[in-house]
């Protein structure tokens, strides 16, 4: 994909949160598939849920602009799923697995946060007025998610200090 202007720009940056979101939403189930068992996973199983209506978010910005997503791979959310597998390597017990779930939760919200300010304010400069409000939701579901990991985070880490 050349990238010879603003728009090619835009183009390729939501298409790489595209594949962000799409392996991000397999993170979550394989996360949720180490922790079934856990109070945690009806918040993973919500997640998938709301993973997915991301993904058709994205999806309806491309179609909306008459265009197909290109392949630009998330070298990030590669990144965090091979960490995942190193760390189920490890068999890790239930308690250290919610823990991290959460932590990777959290790190998922903020690079969402990062990554749709960015394509807001381009969708925005280029007149995209109904996908930046598309991205807009996507952007309030991120920042609603890095706030109840955070939240949920500080609480497992009380529960953990209480048990030592």
């Amino acid at each position: 994909m050349a990238i010879d202007n603003p728009s090619d720009l835009f183009l390729y940056e939501l298409s790489g949160m595209y594949d962000a979101e799409r392996k991000s939403n397999h993170l979550v189930g394989e996360m949720l598939n180490q922790a079934e068992h856990s109070p945690l996973a009806q918040i993973l199983r919500a997640q998938q849920q709301q993973g997915q209506q991301k993904i058709q978010n994205i999806e309806t910005c491309f179609a909306m602009m008459e265009m197909e997503p290109a392949e630009v791979p998330c070298a990030t959310l590669d990144g965090m799923r091979a960490e995942f597998h190193a760390f189920t390597g490890q068999r890790p017990s239930i308690e250290a697995m919610e823990i991290y779930a959460v932590d990777a939760e959290t790190k998922l919200a903020h690079y969402g946060i990062a990554g749709y300010r960015g394509l807001i304010d381009k969708a925005l400069l280029m007149g995209e007025m109904q996908c930046a409000q598309i991205l807009q939701t996507n952007l309030v579901q991120k920042q609603e998610n890095a706030g109840t990991f955070e939240r949920i985070s500080h609480e497992l880490g009380q529960r953990v200090a209480m048990s030592v």
